[in-house]
């Protein structure tokens, strides 16, 4: 009996060690930074700073997002980036955070925003006028969102288009369906890529390969959520497709002169575990380090 006890309670004991490594891991916020070379940036670009915000799930650090928004104004970012799935997928839209987050940030600094596959699910299934009202919140910020739409940035005779892909629901398959995504998908959704330096919003990173040989020459992603748990020289554990050890899991990945930035993201949903794994504001410096005026 006594040492059926000492086990419960050696049990609970971890029990209680792994939720508060849990909790701490949700929201140890973290900023990860990444210098992007490459000779298509215009030198009007050349030290322009971006932040990358993925996966929040309408999350909060610390009251209102405060901490998340005092690591971003400390960043001095001159565009904000959304790589999808702020929002959490269901039968309707909770968005308060998200919205309250937008809105401080809208007032500072541009904002570009593509959806992920939450979103993509909330748009399908949502009653009456819920995601149009949602939509019209974020334009009435003057956020950018970029459902299969491209913009362009110019500073003096240098440009920059940034494009935010909005992919339809089976491109988001469990990694054992082996869905492809092809060129010719890609343009059908986006157009022809340009000569200019070409910015895709991708949530899923999983295509990289084709968004490269589309012509993208800097991917942002998220959707992955870093692994979920990261091991040591291992890396992420298992994706949010199922996959174990996936290709890609966090940080920087090239392929030829492109790359790609995955971020861990910034929350979770539904089992909200993160072991090794902080969120992550993603700050990425285009070319040199140098000053670049807004």
């Amino acid at each position: 009996m006594e040492i059926g006890y000492i086990i419960i309670m050696i049990l609970l004991l971890l029990f209680a060690l792994f939720v508060g490594v849990c909790i701490y891991y949700n929201h140890a916020l973290t900023c990860e930074y990444y210098n992007i070379i490459n000779q298509k940036i215009p030198k009007e670009f050349q030290g322009c700073k971006i932040v990358l915000l993925s996966d929040l799930h309408e999350n909060k650090f610390g009251k209102n997002n405060k901490k998340l928004l005092d690591m971003i104004d400390a960043q001095h970012p001159d565009y904000i980036m959304i790589a999808g799935d702020m929002l959490v997928k269901g039968k309707c839209i909770k968005a308060d955070n998200t919205l309250f987050l937008l809105k401080k940030l809208s007032q500072r600094y541009p904002i570009f925003y593509a959806p992920g596959n939450h979103e993509e699910q909330l748009e399908r299934v949502c009653a009456g006028e819920e995601y149009k009202d949602f939509l019209e919140q974020l334009e009435n910020m003057g956020v950018n969102y970029l459902a299969n739409k491209s913009i362009y940035l110019q500073k003096g005779t240098g440009k920059i288009k940034v494009s935010g892909l909005h992919l339809p629901r089976k491109y988001y398959a469990k990694f054992y369906e082996k869905v492809t995504l092809t060129v010719s998908d890609l343009t059908e959704f986006l157009g022809r890529s340009g000569k200019e330096y070409e910015i895709v919003l991708a949530h899923n990173p999983n295509y990289f390969d084709t968004y490269v040989q589309w012509g993208a020459d800097l991917v942002l992603s998220g959707h992955v959520h870093g692994g979920i748990v990261i091991l040591p020289f291992l890396g992420g554990v298992i994706s949010t497709t199922y996959e174990l050890f996936p290709k890609y899991d966090f940080g920087n990945f090239k392929r030829g002169k492109a790359d790609l930035v995955l971020s861990r993201g910034l929350g979770m949903h539904t089992i909200k575990v993160r072991l090794f794994n902080r969120p992550e504001v993603s700050v990425i410096t285009l070319g040199e380090k140098s000053t670049c005026t807004k």
